[in-house]
């Protein structure tokens, strides 16, 4: 945080000093920060939906897997003799 000898220069400024001290808090940032980092936002929803998509095949996958190993399984029980 600035210091009080600066702050008090730029609050006997009016409203630029104002803005001044605003700024420096950062309380008012420029335009293209806030566009850049809505950006960066999308960009990231966009990863997160992708990831979770992969994440759900991976599931599914894993789930048709070990149907079919139990598949696989219940028919060596039966031709052995060992079936239920």
């Amino acid at each position: 945080m600035p210091d009080s000898a600066l702050l008090s220069i730029l609050s006997s400024a009016g409203v630029a000093g104002v803005f001044c001290i605003l700024f420096i808090a950062g309380l008012i940032v420029p335009r293209a920060v806030v566009a850049d980092k809505n950006a960066e936002i999308a960009e990231l929803k966009k990863a997160l939906e992708s990831e979770r998509d992969r994440a759900n095949t991976a599931v599914a996958a894993a789930s048709a897997t070990r149907d079919i190993l139990t598949a696989i399984q219940i028919g060596r029980d039966l031709k052995t003799g060992n079936g239920p």
